[in-house]
């Protein structure tokens, strides 16, 4: 009986230990975003905000790389694509809708154009407006989505597509995996991308604000058009 009594013992010890060795190799990441009260739509200081804007595609000729998938620098971060693809509506905007996740300015999407941010698994808010100059009257248009570790996610930008419009309350699209994959492909990278996983997993080191990766640098020789570029200046690129 005694030898029995010794060998639960045992077997709970090793099963103590095993879900402790369990937990420290999978902590939870931290964010350097701001925490969000999900059960609140966005209030007046989102509404009327003040801050920087971007000019549209119709000005913005900006020109980048053919989208390339890429590996988060974290192994236990999740990948969010954002992208808004090409069409003539999208090349004829003349200011271009801003975007905040968790209130926190992230780039605007152009036509043509995508970039992806690196988070921890968890929930977080995308919201767009409209400015007017430097400021925001419009009530934002947002998107709560949750992301899990190691995943990929594709978000699109749409404004046009009236059968989308019916289905969800904004341009904000969390689209099909097979979907996204498929239409992001023909985007090129006009901006910076960020990622707001708050540890650098090289060093362990904490950032207190999200990290800026820089765009590869475009090189027109290596790009096969199959239609010309929209430029403004000529008129058969319209």
């Amino acid at each position: 009986m005694r030898g029995v009594c010794i060998a639960i013992l045992s077997s709970m010890m090793l099963l103590g230990c095993h879900g402790k060795s369990s937990l420290e190799q999978e902590p939870h990441l931290a964010s350097t975003l701001k925490d969000v009260k999900f059960e609140h739509e966005p209030g007046i200081m989102e509404q009327y905000r003040i801050g920087a804007f971007t000019i549209g595609g119709w000005v913005n000729q900006t020109q980048g790389s053919h989208f390339q998938p890429v590996q988060p620098q974290h192994e236990q971060a999740a990948l969010v694509y954002l992208y808004r693809p090409d069409s003539k509506w999208n090349r004829q905007e003349i200011v271009a809708s801003s975007l905040f996740l968790n209130s926190e300015r992230i780039p605007s999407l152009l036509n043509n154009h995508y970039y992806w941010v690196e988070l921890p698994a968890g929930r977080y808010r995308l919201s767009s407006s409209r400015p007017l100059g430097i400021n925001h009257f419009q009530k934002p248009k947002y998107l709560d989505l949750t992301v899990e570790a190691g995943q990929s996610y594709f978000l699109k930008y749409d404004e046009e597509n009236l059968t989308t419009r019916h289905a969800v309350s904004g341009p904000l699209i969390l689209m099909p995996d097979a979907v996204g994959r498929n239409e992001i492909a023909f985007t090129e990278m006009k901006s910076a991308s960020y990622n707001f996983v708050a540890e650098n997993q090289q060093n362990g080191k904490m950032r207190r604000s999200a990290q800026k990766i820089k765009r590869t640098k475009y090189d027109p020789s290596t790009d096969v058009q199959l239609v010309k570029p929209f430029k403004l200046w000529n008129p058969l690129t319209w």
